[in-house]
């Protein structure tokens, strides 16, 4: 883990394998940051869910690959806002489906059990952050993309 200031922003960097074990220890960073920059009990805990959604869209992905792709947060505190940036070192491992609207069944509560392959998780994730955007990942052919979060401090 490493950080850096920039002007009028804070950024603080955590690279970790590809691998659920390593879940806990994105939540721990994610609960230091967001409390050091006063978000609420309910935001930290809606971003706790919603990076934890994102890195397991990713983990999914990577299945059994060996060896384990990185996965990179960077968590950028500006003064109106967190951004955390989730990318990988895998180009195979892509977060554009995030964006794509989920069309919920209309046939009612016993169509949602069938909902295994859905992206349910990602449409959750949408709900829980304020902006959620693909970047692509570099200007090189086949570079990695990234999936970022934005959660917008509360004025006060």
């Amino acid at each position: 883990m490493k950080g850096q200031t920039e002007a009028g922003s804070k950024t603080v960097v955590l690279c970790v394998p590809l691998r659920a074990d390593d879940l806990d220890t994105i939540r721990l960073t994610l609960y230091g940051v967001a409390v050091r920059i006063g978000l609420s009990y309910e935001a930290i805990e809606d971003l706790k869910v919603a990076v934890t959604e994102a890195c397991n869209y990713a983990i999914l992905q990577a299945g059994d690959k060996e060896p384990l792709p990185i996965l990179c947060l960077t968590f950028t505190l500006e003064e109106t806002e967190l951004k955390i940036r989730i990318g990988t070192d895998s180009p195979d491992i892509t977060f554009g489906e995030a964006l794509r609207p989920v069309k919920l069944p209309q046939e009612g509560a016993k169509a949602l059990e069938r909902l295994e392959d859905s992206p349910i998780g990602l449409y959750l994730l949408q709900a829980l952050v304020d902006e959620l955007r693909v970047e692509p990942g570099g200007e090189s052919e086949g570079a990695p993309e990234a999936m970022v979060l934005i959660k917008r401090l509360a004025a006060g």
